[in-house]
């Protein structure tokens, strides 16, 4: 019973403090995984991404890259035969897992590859409960082996890091009157290095609006989400957002917002800190009388 106390103390202590040495300068910062009957190495790998400052993306739209992780399993092989019992004396473990990683245009990055360990185990049928205990030990540090694996392939991509560009709205007043001229200029304070999508938004009260140019008029609203521009250059930094006239009947409080996502995709409005985010989401204020 002291034996069995031990051992279960031990496991306790195990899975509280799952740490992995190595992953470290992993060479991107978005990512999308994908899971075929292996959730559990799945959560492992994206805690522990997280903790690199990688980013797990909920869809593969912006990833850098997809990882495919499937067939997670262990099977049992029977070794031995006890001479004076005639029963099974020692199994053998085989714990593995599927790995493929591929560029959202199906580009091949890692070939897929079985990751797989390979552990004997001794039953003692003397002692039933405590070959319990070691057979689920024994299991545990398997599984651990298996997604350092995972995180030791992941090292080797090297698909650079994205930094958060920095944006700010200028032009903007306090307070303005109907008559007055209307400017507001968006300005990159960071340098980029990928083309990106811009998305202007209006709200008043709780309505939301998506603006855009309009061929008619400088600018345009839609209720449904649509950018401002999209696939903007690296090379342009400074753009002209809404320059016109403050029209009668339109008095009141307004809040303006910009930010940049990853160019092609879709921003969601129920997950602005989705990784489709290419950088700060800047906010300003303004009264109309």
């Amino acid at each position: 019973m002291r034996i069995l106390f031990i051992l279960t103390l031990l496991i306790t202590l195990n899975s509280c403090g799952f740490h992995l040495r190595g992953a470290k300068g992993l060479d991107f910062s978005y990512i999308y995984i994908k899971s075929e009957s292996a959730d559990a190495i799945a959560a492992k790998v994206m805690q522990l991404l997280k903790e690199q400052d990688v980013s797990i993306l909920k869809t593969a739209d912006g990833a850098q890259a997809i990882v495919y992780l499937r067939n997670q399993g262990i099977g049992e092989r029977m070794i031995t035969i006890s001479s004076t019992t005639g029963k099974i004396a020692e199994f053998e473990l085989n714990f593995h897992v599927d790995m493929e990683v591929r560029r959202p245009d199906d580009t091949v990055l890692l070939e897929k590859r079985r990751l797989s360990i390979l552990r004997d185990y001794r039953f003692d049928e003397t002692a039933v409960l405590a070959a319990g205990v070691e057979s689920e030990m024994l299991r545990q540090e398997m599984f651990r082996e298996i997604v350092a694996q995972v995180m030791r392939r992941l090292e080797v991509l090297k698909l650079g890091k994205i930094q958060t560009t920095k944006i700010k709205l200028k032009g903007l007043k306090a307070n303005y009157f109907i008559g007055d001229n209307f400017q507001l200029d968006l300005i990159e304070k960071t340098v980029r290095s990928y083309p990106v999508d811009i998305w202007l938004t209006l709200s008043k009260g709780t309505d939301l609006f998506f603006l855009t140019p309009s061929k008619d008029q400088s600018w345009q609203i839609n209720q449904q989400p649509k950018a401002w521009q999209t696939s903007v250059p690296i090379t342009k930094r400074r753009h002209h957002l809404l320059n016109f006239t403050i029209p009668a009947d339109i008095e009141g409080k307004y809040i303006f917002r910009a930010v940049y996502t990853h160019s092609g995709t879709t921003l969601d409005l129920q997950d602005l800190n989705s990784a489709i985010l290419r950088s700060n989401i800047v906010e300003g204020k303004t009264i109309i009388e």
